[in-house]
């Protein structure tokens, strides 16, 4: 490993006028310890620190040693200011900790206390440049102040050509030394290491007690926990304990004997001024920090992308409501603009005038002259009629039962129907002047495919009353006029001649100027039968059809019904994948915990992360329900209609569920022990 002696140090032992011996009265202490207590509440009472004082001064490598159970972890959890003692007083650069809000004694620890950790707690999906530069993310420094230091630290601890590899590509020693960095980027005050070679071989727990050794000398303050007595020794001073009191404390400050560790040789002094950033002495105001959006995005993300499948898997329900919302209502809109189109295509001018009935209940007859009295009233284009031919049974041959009628009738109609109507014809031709005093029919949409005839050939017949009619051709469907699909239509003087018609109207078809439909509907029954107008019946198709098209959407009410309940168990989902994550990251929360977070940070964290996941499931959900929208109105010929409110809603119903689901694990995150997390990995 390369020295990291700076171009201010000097020869270990030597006398220099800027130095001031370790310990000794003229260096600021750094952190003080005052007949400091701790009592764990359980049954019985545990007494884990007893009457503890210690004093470390700035510049100082102290090492603490005792057996397991001896308090040492206790201790460095009141160091750490991870918790707080039953009683006495900790100092930590003139602060009184016991006296400080958490919010106060996070912001405590990201800017003046460096964490080293037996476990190093370093993220896997970061690269160690990110590892390093967190360390600073509560400190309220950008991101790119953090690299740039991020990559100091890791030039001190001479890892400067490895800043983009992952920690799974490191060894053990080579971890221990991020976690180091990551320690140093803050500029602590003091530097706490529990155990840093504990998880290491013999060779490579010596390159890291080097490496702390040459930190010292660069005037780093070092406190080092260890159960190891053989490494203790080597501490220029040692803190031995034993049942929760200090029995032992060495140091040297009285002494100018040099010390080595692992070979290394230790001053008993500190530069005043070291070529490691200046230390933090004094004690101004703690400034609390808020995360930045930025940071707070990719603080959310890390569940996302750390179980990709566990959170896919989650997001599919909430993904499965917002698309089956989406879907119901576009495919709702979309048919609806679809047939709204098809009518304003065929027109809206459309009027019809059919028989009523009378007082009695029985059917009222139109007048023979009601279509052309109609024909004289001004705003009117186009009028013709047809007339029901009653007790007359339509088959395909003689040879069917006369009991399957297929339900279709017979009705007679004038020459320029289709004109009125805005049909067309699919096969064959419409009659003529000639045709329509024979027994010649032209055949409804409908009423084709019932009589099983799909086009028309030369001396194509059915029997009609009894009797052989030719077909002379097909219609297509009649949006407006729905009764002709199912008819067989004759001419007026063939339904007289042949089937026995009266010749009286039953549906007067009218077509008026789009700006006088109003006023022409107004005058429409009293023109027909001025004797009698109330047993006239006058419509307007197109609204009828309109009126259909707004009925269609009660039945989104089942299907919203179904989006919502997936909508549900998607909450369900993301809550439970939640307080897995919170369980399972329990050492990622203690960890953002001592780099400095608050409870907030870790509250808005888990919160933040909830909503994340839920919007994905969402976005994903809309695109999917556009997408279905979109090709089955392509199939179907209808322009593509997604209601604002149908996205919109879906979306915003996602980040409600996300905020709920997750608020229960964000709050248990937050209450969660940092000691607790840390130590139960």
């Amino acid at each position: 490993m390369t020295s990291v002696t700076g171009p201010g140090a000097t020869a270990t032992g030597s006398h220099h006028p800027e130095r001031t011996p370790c310990g000794g009265k003229g260096v600021a202490p750094v952190l003080q310890l005052d007949q400091v207590t701790k009592v764990y509440p359980t049954v019985p009472p545990v007494q884990a620190l007893r009457g503890v004082s210690l004093t470390v001064r700035r510049g100082e490598l102290v090492g603490i040693v005792g057996p397991s159970g001896s308090g040492k972890t206790t201790l460095l959890h009141l160091m750490g200011t991870l918790d707080r003692p039953s009683s006495g007083t900790v100092r930590l650069t003139g602060l009184d900790v016991a006296e400080m809000a958490d919010a106060d004694l996070a912001a405590l620890r990201a800017t003046r206390i460096g964490f080293v950790f037996q476990q190093f707690f370093l993220a896997e999906h970061q690269t160690i440049l990110d590892n390093v530069a967190d360390g600073l993310l509560y400190a309220g420094v950008r991101q790119a102040e953090r690299r740039e230091r991020a990559c100091e630290a890791l030039d001190l601890v001479d890892l400067g050509s490895r800043l983009w590899s992952r920690p799974t590509q490191l060894s053990g020693g080579q971890r221990q030394r991020v976690a180091i960095a990551r320690a140093l980027v803050g500029e602590p005050a003091i530097v706490l290491a529990d155990e840093p070679t504990g998880n290491l071989d013999q060779a490579t727990g010596q390159a890291i007690l080097s490496l702390l050794a040459q930190l010292h000398e660069r005037g780093v303050t070092i406190l080092l926990i260890t159960h190891d007595r053989a490494i203790a020794e080597r501490m220029p001073r040692r803190v031995e304990m034993l049942d929760g009191r200090i029995v032992h404390d060495t140091t040297t400050a009285t002494s100018q004997t040099p010390q080595t560790l692992n070979g290394t040789a230790l001053s008993c002094y500190a530069d005043q001024t070291p070529s490691w950033r200046r230390v933090m002495t004094a004690a101004p105001v703690i400034t609390r920090r808020k995360l930045r959006p930025a940071d707070l995005g990719r603080l959310a993300s890390v569940g996302l992308r750390t179980r990709r499948l566990r959170a896919g898997m989650s997001a599919l329900g909430i993904a499965i409501g917002v698309a089956a919302i989406v879907a119901v209502l576009g495919l709702s809109s979309s048919s609806q603009a679809g047939l709204l189109a098809e009518i304003d295509q065929l027109g809206t001018n459309m009027l019809t005038v059919q028989n009523g009935q009378t007082l009695f209940g029985q059917p009222a007859e139109l007048p023979k002259t009601a279509p052309a009295m109609i024909g004289r009233i001004s705003g009117v284009t186009a009028v013709q009629d047809t007339a029901y031919v009653p007790n007359v049974d339509v088959f395909r041959s003689q040879l069917i039962p006369s009991i399957d009628t297929n339900a279709l009738s017979v009705q007679a109609a004038s020459l320029g129907l289709l004109h009125a109507t805005g049909d067309t014809l699919a096969h064959g031709s419409f009659l003529n002047a000639a045709t329509a005093t024979e027994p010649v029919a032209v055949l409804g949409a409908l009423a084709a495919q019932r009589l099983g005839i799909d086009r028309v050939f030369p001396g194509e017949r059915i029997w009609v009353g009894g009797q052989w009619f030719y077909v002379a051709g097909i219609l297509n469907p009649v949006v407006l006029a729905p009764d002709i699909d199912t008819s067989v239509l004759v001419g007026f003087p063939a339904t007289e001649t042949y089937l026995g018609s009266d010749g009286h109207p039953s549906t007067v078809y009218v077509r008026a100027q789009t700006d006088s439909v109003d006023s022409v509907q107004a005058l429409l029954a009293s023109t027909a039968n001025p004797e009698t107008p109330s047993q006239v019946n006058v419509s307007q198709p197109s609204q009828a059809l309109v009126a259909r098209a707004d009925a269609q959407s009660a039945l989104n009410d089942l299907f919203l019904g179904l989006g919502a309940v997936a909508l549900l168990v998607g909450a369900v989902g993301v809550a439970n994948i939640m307080i897995i994550s919170v369980l399972e990251r329990r050492s990622e929360i203690g960890l953002r915990r001592a780099l400095g977070a608050t409870k907030g940070h870790v509250r808005v964290q888990f919160l933040s992360e909830a909503i994340l996941l839920a919007a994905v499931g969402g976005a994903v959900g809309v695109v999917l329900g556009a997408l279905a929208t979109a090709v089955y109105a392509h199939t179907k010929g209808w322009a593509t209609v997604i209601p604002t409110e149908a996205w919109v809603g879906g979306f915003a119903a996602t980040l409600i569920i996300g905020a709920v689901a997750g608020l229960l694990p964000a709050l248990r995150a937050a209450r969660m022990s940092p000691t607790q997390a840390l130590w139960t990995v």
